[in-house]
C-alpha cells in the first residue's frame, strides 16, 4: 500500500477518521493521567510516609503532577470534541447515561486537581528533610489521603467506562456514580490502612533478643 492509497483509505470516511483520531488522542490523555495519578499515590505512600522528602523526590512529584494536568487537558479537549461530533452526526448518543457520568467524574477530577496543585503540592515542598505527614493534623492527613483516592479512582473509572461498550444506555447515571463513590471510599480506607501500618512499623521499637540460658563466665 503506497501513501496515496493510505490517504484515500482515511479520506473515504471523514466522520470515522475524525472519531478515530479523537479516540486515539483521548486514550493518550487517559493513559497519561492514570499513570501519573498512580505514580503520585505510590510516591506518597512509599517515599513521603516512610522516607524523607528531598528536593529530587519533590521535583519528581511536581513533574508527575504536570503530566496528570496535561492528561486532564487532553481529556477535556477530546471530550468536548466528541460532544460536538455527536451533536452534529448522532445526537442520540448525547443521551447515553455513561456520557453524563463521565462528564461529572471528569468535573470532580478537575476540581480535585486544582486542590492538589494549590494545597497539596505547596505542602510537599515545605517539609524538605522530613516526612510528608510530619506535624500534620489527622484531619489534614485524611484530606490528603482522600484527595489521592479521588484522583486515582476518577482516572481509573473513565478508562473502565470507555473499555466496556456494554454499559452504553444500559446503566443509569446514579448507578455509575454510586459505584464511583463506593470505589473512592474503599480506596481512601485502603490508603489510610497502609499509612497506619507504615507508621506503626516505624514507631515500634526493635526487638531485643536474649539467651534463655546464658552461659556464665567461669570463676
Amino acid at each position: 500500500m503506497d501513501f496515496s492509497q493510505l490517504v484515500a483509505l482515511f479520506s473515504s470516511d471523514p466522520q470515522a477518521t475524525v472519531r478515530t483520531g479523537l479516540r486515539f488522542v483521548h486514550f493518550i490523555g487517559l493513559a497519561s493521567g492514570l499513570g501519573g495519578a498512580i505514580l503520585l499515590d505510590l510516591m506518597m505512600l512509599r517515599f513521603f510516609v516512610r522516607g524523607r522528602i528531598i528536593k529530587e523526590t519533590s521535583d519528581i512529584f511536581e513533574f508527575a503532577s504536570k503530566i496528570v494536568s496535561a492528561g486532564l487537558f487532553v481529556l477535556w479537549i477530546t471530550g468536548v470534541g466528541f460532544l460536538f461530533l455527536y451533536a452534529l452526526t448522532n445526537p442520540e448518543l448525547l443521551m447515553n447515561p455513561k456520557v453524563h457520568a463521565k462528564l461529572m467524574i471528569v468535573t470532580i477530577l478537575t476540581v480535585n486537581g486544582f486542590f492538589i496543585h494549590t494545597i497539596i503540592l505547596p505542602g510537599v515542598k515545605r517539609p524538605i528533610g522530613k516526612s510528608l505527614f510530619t506535624d500534620i493534623s489527622p484531619l489534614k492527613r485524611t484530606v490528603f489521603m482522600t484527595s489521592g483516592a479521588i484522583s486515582a479512582v476518577s482516572w481509573f473509572l473513565p478508562v473502565a467506562l470507555g473499555a466496556f461498550p456494554q454499559l452504553n444506555n444500559n446503566v443509569p447515571v446514579m448507578v455509575i456514580l454510586t459505584a464511583y463513590l463506593l470505589l473512592i471510599a474503599t480506596a481512601a480506607v485502603l490508603m489510610h490502612g497502609v499509612v497506619y501500618m507504615l507508621h506503626k512499623s516505624e514507631s515500634e521499637p526493635a526487638p531485643v533478643f536474649r539467651l534463655r540460658n546464658p552461659v556464665r563466665n567461669p570463676v
